[in-house]
């Protein structure tokens, strides 16, 4: 018998495959290896290959507060989300922290850095109070360094860099892959390519880009598009290993105009709303494909250390609606 096979049905806790872990929708197919929902599911047990538990690596509980708040069920791994945010929401603290908690689960990241150089990326993980210096010891952070090679003068950034920056990235060299050419986005996908088989990075961990906004000013539109569409089908779908992209509020002038291309889009904003005269940073779920949550805004801080934590939750003075009710947290 497998370790998943459940011996009786109910509507909570139906019969379980014995390879593929999915319910069994009808009759299952029996052998001395256990009970499965498809001769195709029985045939592959009996040849030894093996699945995965998909509850161990299809969803991720993300470790961000406000996040994990608003879905409850964990983040589908196969998606590429954007962070949509006004400046000033703490969007480059969150993606700090998304890395940051893929590191203490112990699970390996990768940072495309379009905004800053390698050492000021990890500057930012230092600031709150995060030490990664273990991790980049241990091979479980990769940086594509696709900032340094735009400079003027790369030299003369070098040697003007202080005494910690000098060894911060003396320190995450190996980490480093620079990238000759960030305007060419096949060869920033293949850059990050080899940093995923680098880490064997299949069905762990998550991928970062700082910016997507700093990509579109160094290519058209529709080559941001392409970038984004190829390695959510080569690292997200193909290896079910989450990106995460930031980019200034969409409709602002900026990118993304297609947005259909993400698998989830969260909003980050300002708003005076709550108390007149003091802005207050909030959080929501626009879109999220595959996953139950929260039609709500929450209202976060940012603390060192802790990083962005929940404070509320608000919604219009209105009556709940019945897609409300439906995504509604059961009652305790």
């Amino acid at each position: 018998m497998t370790e998943h096979l459940r011996t009786e049905r109910s509507q909570e806790h139906p019969l379980e495959c014995g390879h593929c872990y999915y319910p069994i929708p009808g009759e299952p197919n029996e052998s001395d290896d256990g009970q499965f929902c498809s001769t195709t599911c029985l045939e592959a047990a009996e040849d030894d290959s093996t699945m995965p538990d998909p509850g161990a690596y299809k969803r991720i509980v993300t470790g961000i507060e406000p996040i994990d708040s608003l879905v409850h069920n964990g983040v589908p791994a196969d998606s590429f989300v954007l962070l949509s945010g006004d400046e000033g929401t703490r969007r480059d603290e969150l993606l700090s922290e998304l890395v940051w908690r893929a590191l203490e689960r112990g699970e390996p990241a990768v940072i495309v850095s379009y905004a800053n150089p390698p050492t000021a990326t990890l500057e930012r993980l230092f600031e709150n109070g995060w030490n990664v210096l273990p991790a980049l010891e241990n091979d479980r952070l990769r940086i594509l360094d696709c900032f340094t090679h735009r400079l003027a003068d790369r030299e003369q950034f070098l040697e003007t860099r202080t005494k910690w920056a000098t060894f911060v990235g003396e320190t995450c060299a190996d980490a480093v892959i620079e990238v000759t050419e960030p305007d060419d986005v096949r060869s920033v996908a293949t850059n990050l390519l080899g940093a995923l088989e680098d880490l064997e990075m299949s069905e762990t961990g998550l991928v970062t880009i700082d910016s997507l906004d700093e990509l579109g000013t160094l290519v058209q539109d529709q080559l941001v598009h392409n970038f984004v569409k190829d390695v959510r089908a080569t690292v997200c779908k193909a290896r079910y290993v989450p990106i995460v992209a930031g980019a200034t509020t969409a409709g602002a002038d900026g990118y993304p105009d297609e947005e259909y291309v993400f698998d989830g889009i969260v909003d980050l904003r300002l708003t005076e709303e709550l108390t007149p005269g003091a802005r207050v940073t909030q959080l929501g779920v626009r879109k999220l494909v595959g996953a139950r949550y929260l039609p709500q805004w929450v209202t976060y801080e940012y603390e060192p250390v802790h990083g962005l934590v929940a404070l509320e939750r608000s919604r219009p003075a209105q009556q709940s609606t019945a897609a409300d009710d439906r995504n509604a947290p059961p009652p305790q």
